[in-house]
Formats: structure tokens, sequence, C-alpha cells
């Protein structure tokens, strides 16, 4: 599968060596039964010969389509995965890969996660992880992870201010207030009325240094790690790649994961 968010897109690859024009593209998904408009609502050509975008207005839609088209002659259906590779870069070479996992679940389900390493220095790790993740909502470009403030990248994600976490501007226009202790928008620390908010899991009641999730937490228990207060689901941490071997991302200056 080819790899975007967006679950309602298709990839329409036509053979042969005669154009396909817009018009024709409609035409046969009007013969197939497909509604245009209706059940579609764009199409957008893509770089080289004969490939579209195809989106539909709903995933039940998409599903539908994708089976009345699969036996159009000449014509190839690619849906794209929902899962995304997100890049996380400033935090601590101590900060266990479970509890990365740990906050980013609470956008989406982990599917992977990773240390990178340097292409200078193959097996030298540079601190970037990277969580493949089934984005159920978009992840603002930071976060507070085990008390660093992370900064996240991923493709088509809405740019947010690194100040409040709101679109629209940026952190040196930023007109809100955001509260470091429950999170929230609209006072400061000082004036803070509500209950502390866990960084790591989310939830009220405790800092991130005393949650079940949190190293801290384990050493002090024992080792006996309570599981995490969120629900959110972990990943297991990719093997270290051997000297000479490639994959993920590299460099230290690049946040997008090659597609």
């Amino acid at each position: 599968m080819a790899s975007r968010r967006d679950s309602k897109i298709v990839k329409l690859t036509f053979t042969g060596e005669q154009a396909v024009p817009p018009v024709q593209v409609f035409s046969i998904l009007k013969s197939k039964g497909v509604v245009v408009p209706g059940e579609v609502d764009a199409l957008q050509a893509l770089q080289g010969r004969n490939t579209y975008d195809l989106r539909f207005t709903s995933d039940v839609t998409r599903q539908k389509g994708v089976t009345l088209l699969s036996g159009v002659e000449g014509l190839t259906v690619t849906p794209y995965e929902r899962s995304v590779w997100v890049t996380v870069i400033h935090v601590g070479l101590e900060v266990r890969q479970e509890l990365v996992a740990t906050v980013l679940g609470r956008f989406g389900a982990v599917k992977a996660i990773k240390m990178c390493s340097y292409a200078q220095a193959p097996g030298v790790f540079n601190g970037h992880r990277q969580v493949r993740i089934d984005l159920k909502q978009d992840i603002p470009s930071f976060l507070f992870i085990a008390g660093h403030k992370a900064h996240v990248r991923y493709p088509g994600q809405p740019r947010t201010c690194f100040r409040c976490g709101e679109t629209g501007h940026e952190a040196k226009g930023c007109p809100n207030k955001k509260c470091g202790r429950c999170l929230r928008l609209g006072h400061d620390t000082s004036a803070c009325p509500s209950e502390v908010v866990c960084s790591l899991c989310g939830k009220e009641g405790h800092v991130f240094r005393a949650c079940p999730s949190s190293y801290v937490f384990m050493t002090k228990s024992g080792g006996q790690a309570k599981a995490p207060s969120s629900g959110a689901p972990t990943a297991p941490e990719e093997a270290p790649r051997k000297e000479g071997e490639t994959g993920g991302i590299h460099s230290p200056h690049l946040l997008h994961p090659p597609p």
C-alpha cells in the first residue's frame, strides 16, 4: 500500500499508452455504479502518466468504490495506509521507548517504534525516535514527554503554536496563556484551580514522575509497573541495526522519514 493518513483516498493507476483524461475517469466511475458527485468529492492528477488520487466522501463509500472498480480492465486501485511515521526529537536518551509510545498512544494506535542513528556512524543513536501510528487525531507540534519538550513531525501535520498548541499563529505572536500544571489554556500555573495533569498518560492527580508508566515509579516500586492508565498501546523496540544496515532516519537534521 502507498502511505497516506486519509483512509478515504485511493490511488488509481491506468495501464496502457493512451492517455486517460479526468472526463474518462468520471465516465468509468459512473458506469460501475459510483455516484459522482455524491460518493466522490475529489480527483487529483498525480505526477506520472495516468495516475490519480480519488477521494471518497466516507470510508463506507470508499469500500464500496474499491469493490466496484476492482474488475475494471487496465485499472489498478491502491488503497492508502492509515498509519504514518511520526518523528520525535529532543527526547532524552534515558527516556524509554515504552514511555514515548504511551504518550503518542493518546493520539492513535502505536504499531512500531525505533531510535534513529547517524549515517556517518551506523549504530550510534542520535536520540530521534520514529513511531508508526494509526492516527485518530492530529498531534501538536510539541509534546511534553517525561519532562522534555519534544518536537513532533509527520507528513500532513497541521502546524501548531509551540507555546499553546493551537493552530493559526506562532509562538512569538501567541495570545494565549497555557498552564504547566493542568495543561489547559486560559491561565498560568500560579493561578491554576485544577488538579495537576500527567504529561505522560494525560490523567489527573499525579505528575509524570509518579505515573505508573514512568521509569522512576517502576524503580521505586521494585520494577513492578502498573498498566498505563491511559490504556494506550505500546510497541516493541526495534533491535539496533548492525553496522552498514539502513532504514529509518539517519541524519540528525532530517525530520521526516522517507516514503
